[in-house]
C-alpha cells in the first residue's frame, strides 16, 4: 500500500489531504466530521482515504470490547451497566482506531449485526447473544464506502442505515433479531465516501439528497496540471528514487477540545447561514467544527476567520449553489483582516439589489481602482451582480432596453 505522508500533493489533491485531517482529529476528539470525496476516476481519491489509515492515531478501549467502549463511557450492552470497579477489575487496553469499509454486497446484518452463531452452536454453553456489525464494530473510528452514489441506488437499505449512524452526534443503529429483543446502540462513528459523480447514477445529491447532506465536507478531487507532479507520481509507482513526502500529522484531541470559537466568528457563521440561504442547519455546524480541527491542527487555540476561510468551500460545496459559494467565499476573502466588523452586516437576510452590500467581489475592486484614478466618478454606479439571472437581449421588449434614470456615461 502506498504511504500517505509519500503521498504526492498537488493542487488537486490538497483540499482532501486537508479534509481527511480534520475529519482524523475531530474523530479523536469524539466529533466525527464526515467526508465525501468526489472526483474522477483514476484522480487517486480512494488511494488517499485508504492511505490515511496508516496514521489514524489509537485509542484506549475496554479489554476485549468488540464495541472499543470507551473506559469512561461503557456504552455497549456488555459494559453499560457495570460499576466502576468491575470496569477497573476488567482492565484496558490501546487499540489502533478502527477503520473498516461497507462494499456494495454487504447484508443487513452484516453492517449492523447479528446472532452470533458460534455463541449459538456452543456445544457445553449455547446462548443467543449478537454479534456486533461492521458499524458498532467502528464505534469511535471509520467506515470507509467507495462509490458511495452506486450503494444509494442499488442498497437503499443500506443508506437508511447510514442516515440513523449519521444523523446525530452520537449516531445510533438498531439491530433486530428473530427472537432476541430489540437492541439500539449509539455509535459515534464517522463516515469517509467516494464517488465518480460522472458516472452512473450520477451524483449523490440528485441521487439520495438527505445522505449527501449528512456529509460534512465534500471535495472535489482535481488532476494533476502539472507534467512535473505527474512525473513526481510514476517515479514513486515505478519505486525510482525517493519522494520527501509531508511530515506526519498530529492528532492532539486534548488540544481540539481546547479550541474555542470567539463570538463575533460564530454572529459571522449564523450571517452565512442567513444570508446566503444554506440549505440546512448541518452546514454551519460543520463550519463551526471543521474551523476548530483547523485551528488545532495550526497549533492555536483560538479559532481565526483564516481557519473559516479554509474549511468554508469544503463544507458548503454541497449546500449552496456555484453563484452564492462565489458570493459566500469572496466575502470571506473580501473581509478576512475585519471579520468583527462586518459579522453584524452579514446577519441580515439577502435582499434586492439596492440592498447587496458594497464592496463584494471582483467587480467591487477593480471599481475601487478606477475610483482612485478618477475621484469625479459618482460612487452610486458602483457594479453590482445582478440579482437575478440576466436575459438575452432579444427576449427584452425594447421598453426594457434602457430604463429611465440609468446613468450610462462611461
Amino acid at each position: 500500500m502506498k504511504q500517505y505522508c509519500q503521498l504526492v500533493r498537488h493542487p488537486g489533491n490538497q483540499a482532501l489531504f486537508l479534509a481527511a485531517e480534520l475529519s482524523i482529529l475531530a474523530a479523536s476528539a469524539g466529533q466525527p466530521l464526515h467526508l465525501h470525496a468526489e472526483g474522477l476516476r483514476g484522480t487517486g481519491k480512494t488511494s488517499v482515504l485508504r492511505a490515511a489509515r496508516q496514521v489514524l492515531p489509537r485509542l484506549e478501549r475496554v479489554r476485549g470490547c468488540l464495541y472499543n467502549c470507551d473506559p469512561e463511557n461503557p456504552h455497549c450492552p456488555e459494559h453499560r451497566g457495570l460499576d466502576a470497579r468491575s470496569l477497573v477489575s476488567l482492565g484496558t487496553e490501546v487499540i489502533p482506531m478502527p477503520f473498516l469499509e461497507i462494499s456494495h454486497a454487504a447484508k443487513v446484518g452484516t453492517v449492523v449485526g447479528s446472532i452470533d452463531l458460534a455463541r449459538l452452536t456452543n456445544p457445553s454453553r449455547p446462548a443467543a447473544a449478537l454479534l456486533p456489525g461492521t458499524i458498532p464494530q467502528a464505534h469511535r473510528g471509520i467506515i470507509f464506502v467507495d462509490e458511495i452514489n452506486r450503494l444509494a441506488e442499488t442498497s437503499p437499505e443500506l443508506a437508511d442505515i447510514l442516515l440513523d449512524a449519521m444523523g446525530t452526534r452520537p449516531g445510533r443503529v438498531q439491530v433486530e433479531e428473530a427472537g432476541l429483543p430489540v437492541v439500539e446502540l449509539p455509535v459515534q462513528v464517522t463516515v469517509w465516501a467516494a464517488s465518480n459523480p460522472d458516472e452512473d447514477p450520477g451524483p449523490l445529491e440528485d441521487v439520495r439528497r438527505q445522505l449527501a447532506d449528512r456529509f460534512d465536507l465534500r471535495v472535489a478531487m482535481g488532476r494533476p496540471a502539472q507534467a512535473e507532479v505527474v512525473e513526481q507520481m510514476l517515479r514513486a509507482a515505478d519505486g525510482v528514487g525517493t519522494h520527501p513526502g509531508a511530515p506526519r500529522p498530529e492528532f492532539d484531541h486534548a488540544a481540539f477540545a481546547g479550541t474555542f470559537l470567539p463570538d463575533h466568528l460564530r454572529r459571522l457563521i449564523a450571517g452565512l447561514y442567513v444570508r446566503f440561504s444554506v440549505e440546512s442547519l448541518r452546514g454551519v455546524e460543520a463550519l463551526q467544527l471543521a474551523a476548530r480541527a483547523c485551528a488545532a491542527l495550526g497549533g492555536r487555540a483560538e479559532v481565526d476567520l483564516q481557519d473559516l476561510r479554509r474549511v468554508a468551500p469544503l463544507v458548503f460545496r454541497h449546500r449552496v449553489d456555484e453563484e452564492n459559494l462565489g458570493r459566500l467565499v469572496g466575502c470571506l476573502d473580501e473581509h478576512l483582516p475585519k471579520g468583527e466588523r462586518i459579522a453584524g452586516a452579514l446577519a441580515q437576510p439577502a435582499g434586492p439589489p439596492d440592498h447587496v452590500p458594497p464592496r463584494v467581489g471582483l467587480l467591487a475592486r477593480l471599481w475601487r481602482g478606477r475610483q482612485r484614478r478618477d475621484e469625479s466618478v459618482p460612487a452610486r454606479v458602483l457594479p453590482v451582480a445582478p440579482w437575478a439571472r440576466a436575459r438575452p437581449l432579444r427576449e427584452l421588449p425594447p421598453e426594457e432596453w434602457v430604463r429611465p434614470g440609468d446613468d450610462l456615461r462611461p
